[in-house]
Order: structure tokens, then C-alpha cells, then sequence
């Protein structure tokens, strides 16, 4: 019997439960890209400003209580507003570098952080609701909450993907233009790369590209299709790391991903690697 879509979304989406460590390991590494990104150009130095001196403040604190894990939901929104401020106020008036696309893309996914379960599982939080749980002679909470925040996660990278692929679909990108004046830029000079076959290449991986940024939005949606997708999306944002001077977005692109992934599936496999014999999921 087929599925309405409206159960499916149901289930799927809005009253979706389930472990939380995705929510967790997601939160672990945004931190870690957002100080690989900005961390050194917003130490207290750099600008002694009233303006300056507060986003300092206001970045370095956020995400330090957001990388352990305290007031995990509050940390986050913290951090998440003054990331939204980075980009769309300081970077207009002083830092054009904050505005790129790449960079927008990390302080979105940021952003939803707080709308996720990211401190029930690897963080302070959970070791003071053990303590708790100890002293009180409850059970220990098991790591599990609902989802729909990491299934905005996964929403992200989606619309990501197709305003890319619109961006791109055109006679001067499809034609593998763009794509060979991108590499010039980085590799070579202005001059035209004159090698056989060389302009067939670029076509071709231009038309590629373009093709899986049509599929991969759809696609990854689909459990028993993500073998296949998750290595073609790891292997696509590989080859544009390696090619082109993107900065943190392949590594914000690929920790984005655990907004697809089974949650619970991700649970037991990290349990079956610690030697975990009892799962909470």
C-alpha cells in the first residue's frame, strides 16, 4: 500500500524521535569549523573597538560553552545570533570576507543548532543529568529526543544544492567556461590551457556537477540510496576542495550530512566501535 506523503513527513520529519548523537557529533564539529574560520580574525586584538571588543567576547564565549556542551540549546542560539551578526551586519560594513556564501552557509547551519537535541549526548549537560540521575536514584535519561531539527539540517544542505544548481545552469557554466576560468585563476595564468581534449574535460565535469546538484537534494533523502549518494557528495566536495580556494565549506558540507543520516543507526555503530555492549537506543 502506498504512503501518503503526509504520513511520511509525520514520521519522518515532524514527530521523528530518536538517538542524539548526531545532534552532538554535529555540534562538536561546527564549533571546531566556526574557530577554523574565524577564530583568528576575531581575537580581541585584531579589533579593540567597543564593537570589535564584544563580538570577541561574544564569539570565543558561545562556542566555548557550545563545544562542551553547557546550556547546550542556550549556547547555541548565543552563538547562532552572533554568527548571523558576523555575516549579515559586521561583514557589509568591514569584512567582505564574512559575506561569501561559504561562510553564510556555516552561520545558517549554526543557526538551527539550537532547534536540535545537541547537548543530551557528549556534553556537560549530559554529565550533570548522570550526576543528577545518581543521586536522586532515577534512571539515567536515555539519549533520545525528538528530531526535526536535524531534518532542518538536512533541509539546508537541500536548498543549498538546488540554488547551486540554478546558479549553474547555464550556457557559460554547462559549457565548462566558468569552470576552467576558476581553475586558472588558482593553478595557472590568464593564459587558455591548450591540451587535447582539455575543454572536453571541463565540459564534462561542469555537466556532472551540475547533475549532481540536481539529484543529491532528493536523493540523500533516501535511506537505502545513501551509500551511493553520501560517497558521491564526500567525493564531489573532495574534488572541490583539492581545485578550488573554498575554505571550510567542503568540511561544513560534509558534517552537514548528519542531518540525513538514521540517527539511531549512527548510535549503534559508534556503540558496536567503543565496545558499548548495552544500547540506549
Amino acid at each position: 500500500m502506498i504512503r501518503r506523503p503526509w504520513d511520511v513527513f509525520c514520521e519522518q520529519v515532524l514527530f521523528l524521535e530518536g538517538s542524539t548523537r548526531t545532534a552532538a557529533l554535529l555540534r562538536i564539529l561546527i564549533v571546531l569549523l566556526l574557530w577554523t574560520r574565524f577564530a583568528g580574525n576575531v581575537l580581541p586584538f585584531r579589533d579593540t573597538s567597543p564593537d570589535g571588543l564584544l563580538l570577541s567576547a561574544s564569539f570565543f564565549t558561545s562556542t566555548f560553552l557550545l563545544l562542551i556542551g553547557l546550556g547546550s540549546r542556550i549556547s547555541a542560539a548565543w552563538a547562532g545570533l552572533t554568527m548571523l551578526a558576523m555575516v549579515f551586519y559586521f561583514g557589509p560594513l568591514e569584512r567582505e570576507g564574512w559575506t561569501h556564501h561559504h561562510t553564510t552557509i556555516l552561520a545558517l547551519g549554526t543557526a538551527l543548532l539550537p532547534f536540535t537535541p545537541c547537548g543530551h549526548s557528549y556534553s556537560m549537560d549530559r554529565w550533570l543529568a548522570i550526576g543528577r540521575a545518581e543521586r536522586n536514584g532515577t534512571p539515567i535519561p536515555p539519549e533520545r529526543a525528538p528530531l526535526w531539527g536535524m531534518r532542518l539540517v538536512g533541509f539546508h544542505v537541500s536548498v543549498v544544492y538546488l540554488s547551486t544548481a540554478f546558479d549553474k545552469t547555464n550556457l557559460a557554466f554547462l559549457s565548462g567556461a566558468r569552470l576552467e576560468q576558476s581553475l586558472m585563476q588558482v593553478f595557472w595564468s590568464s593564459d587558455t590551457i591548450d591540451l587535447p581534449g582539455w575543454s572536453a574535460l571541463m565540459m564534462m565535469a561542469a555537466v556532472i556537477t551540475v547533475v549532481l546538484e540536481y539529484v543529491l537534494p532528493f536523493a540523500l533523502w533516501v535511506p537505502r540510496w545513501q551509500p551511493v549518494t553520501f560517497l558521491a557528495g564526500f567525493v564531489l566536495h573532495a574534488l572541490i576542495y583539492l581545485m578550488l580556494p573554498v575554505a571550510t565549506f567542503s568540511m561544513t558540507m560534509w558534517a552537514l550530512y548528519l542531518g540525513y543520516t538514521d540517527a539511531d543507526q549512527v548510535h549503534r555503530i559508534i556503540d558496536r566501535l567503543s565496545g558499548a555492549t548495552d544500547s540506549t537506543v
